[in-house]
């Protein structure tokens, strides 16, 4: 009879352990997100010139203007932000963690901290070609980088 109760417990974990695994798993989705504009719910990864960003999200600006950007656990929401060459863009970072983040764009020596809870304002412009890759300088190997992206006609 001992054996038999403890048969019982053992199947009746392995058939939780199954049940938790399932509900892990199902929500993962497809890694290989699009990028909608803005969209928290993007997940997975890009490259941006060889620099492994944490994807939520291409913003089209062209023309300039004004952005807000959420800024919390390893990533930057919009990450990617496209317009036209000479294009300036203002962007306000709300760092919406409790760990401090930084902004840094090396190619417009720009290096600014964001500390929990805050907002920073800074002006950016598009480059001549190509993608310029910003970043948070205290998590940028955990995937935390962005970038601006230049359209092609």
């Amino acid at each position: 009879m001992r054996d038999r109760n403890r048969l019982q417990l053992a199947v009746a974990g392995i058939m939780a352990m199954a049940v938790l695994m399932s509900a892990c798993s199902s929500s993962s989705g497809s890694d290989s997100s699009s990028g909608s504009e803005g969209d928290e719910g993007s997940s997975g990864t890009i490259t941006l010139n060889g620099q492994t960003a944490n994807d939520h999200g291409t913003k089209d600006v062209s023309g300039g203007g004004e952005e807000e950007v959420e800024v919390d656990s390893f990533y930057f929401n919009p990450t990617v932000f496209t317009a036209h060459a000479g294009d300036k863009l203002t962007l306000t970072l709300s760092n919406e963690s409790s760990t401090l983040h930084n902004f840094s764009l090396p190619d417009q020596n720009i290096d600014m901290d964001i500390p929990a809870d805050e907002s920073i304002t800074v002006t950016v412009v598009f480059p001549d070609s190509g993608t310029q890759v910003f970043f948070c300088k205290y998590h940028q190997s955990n995937g935390m980088a962005g970038g601006l992206k230049v359209e092609t006609d």
